[in-house]
């Protein structure tokens, strides 16, 4: 049997913000989608980067502009991708999670361009599962 890889657990149905985006419209995506962070993608799909609540208020308390003029900044966010392919198996996953600590993992095709996203809580959710079929 092989092992589950990221392709089988990601979830497709992303929520994502776009280079561009305004801090007000970063904030709304992240409040009415209950999610801390988001992966940011251009105008063809591709990884660009992550932003998070942290990224956000951060941005927002080292402005000098007023709360109203600030909202309408351009996001600032991390680079950095640490994004895995869909082929990852599960143990590399679970290992990524455990020597970065992040929440969330971008999951890209072999082009770069996002297709999703796992977070510590669906890993969670296939260990359970596993346990409830073993019984």
């Amino acid at each position: 049997m092989s092992e589950t890889t990221a392709k089988e657990i990601m979830t497709r149905d992303l929520v994502r913000a776009t280079d561009g985006m305004t801090i007000e419209e970063a904030l709304k995506v992240l409040i009415n989608h209950r999610v801390t962070g988001l992966p940011v993608v251009d105008e063809n799909g591709k990884m660009t980067g992550v932003i998070s609540e942290y990224d956000i208020l951060s941005q927002i308390s080292k402005s000098k502009k007023n709360r109203g003029e600030v909202f309408q900044d351009l996001i600032v966010y991390s680079r950095k991708v640490d994004a895995i392919s869909e082929d990852t198996p599960l143990s590399k996953i679970v290992n990524e999670f455990l020597d970065t600590k992040f929440r969330r993992l971008p999951v890209v095709d072999k082009d770069g361009s996002l297709v999703g996203i796992i977070t510590r809580r669906d890993l969670m959710k296939v260990y359970y599962y596993r346990s409830r079929l073993a019984d």
